[in-house]
């Protein structure tokens, strides 16, 4: 059952990525990270390890995907570090969509505040107009699918352990 579970977690960051990027290549930006919101879902349902190991993976997958990144793990370890601060905060009981708001505009920061330095390193524009965008709407899907991912994984558990 773990297996599947985890299995399934994985497709679910391949699919995020790939939803991402074909919105992109469709030239909708800014787009929301879809990725992101699944890593705050698990960070505050499993707590700051949890979201750190999800973050990581959600970080390689979207590192190796086209367009990629450079350096390869930049955005692995961007994802790790939100996730293990969106993991700090977790609590017990049930999820509030502002509190979500609140907490995926913070991991959203910290993974665009990366790449904005990473940006400025190598002397590339940054539209901070556009990051901001992509920080609201990145806050606003969260605030709508972590308690969706949060009711899911509650009932794998209680499925599991029930």
């Amino acid at each position: 059952m773990r297996a599947v579970a985890l299995t399934g977690r994985g497709a679910a960051l391949v699919v995020a990525v790939l939803l991402g990027v074909g919105l992109g290549a469709r030239h909708l930006a800014p787009v929301p990270d879809l990725v992101l919101v699944l890593v705050v879902a698990w960070a505050l349902f499993r707590g700051p390890t949890a979201g750190a190991v999800a973050g990581l993976a959600g970080g390689w997958v979207v590192d190796l995907v086209p367009p990629g990144a450079q350096p390869l793990g930049a955005h692995a370890l961007a994802y790790a570090l939100a996730g293990l601060l969106a993991g700090r905060v977790r609590h017990e009981g049930p999820v509030a969509a502002a509190r979500v708001a609140v907490v995926t505009l913070g991991a959203a920061a910290v993974v665009e505040g990366v790449e904005v330095v990473r940006a400025l390193a190598v002397s590339a524009p940054v539209d901070l107009a556009a990051v901001a965008l992509r920080m609201l709407l990145t806050a606003t899907v969260g605030a709508l699918v972590v308690p969706v991912v949060v009711r899911a994984e509650r009932a794998l558990v209680r499925r599991r352990y029930g």
